[in-house]
C-alpha cells in the first residue's frame, strides 16, 4: 500500500468518525431541546393550577367573611 492510499484511508476514517460524532451531538441537542420544551409545558400547567387555586382560595375567603 502506498503512502497516498494510507493517507486517504486515514482521512476517510477520520471523516467517518467526525460524522458519527456530529450525529451524536445532534441527538444530544435534540434531546435537550425536547426536555426544555417539556419543562416549559409543565411550568405553564403549574402556573395555571396555582392561579386557579389562588382564585378559589380568595373566593372561599370572601364568602366566609
Amino acid at each position: 500500500m502506498s503512502d497516498n492510499s494510507k493517507t486517504l484511508t486515514h482521512w476517510r476514517r477520520r471523516a467517518l468518525r467526525a460524522e458519527d460524532e456530529l450525529a451524536t451531538v445532534r441527538k444530544m441537542r435534540q434531546l435537550d431541546a425536547e426536555q426544555g420544551l417539556a419543562a416549559a409545558r409543565e411550568l405553564a400547567r403549574l402556573r395555571v393550577a396555582l392561579r386557579e387555586i389562588t382564585e378559589a382560595v380568595q373566593w372561599a375567603s370572601e364568602g366566609a367573611a
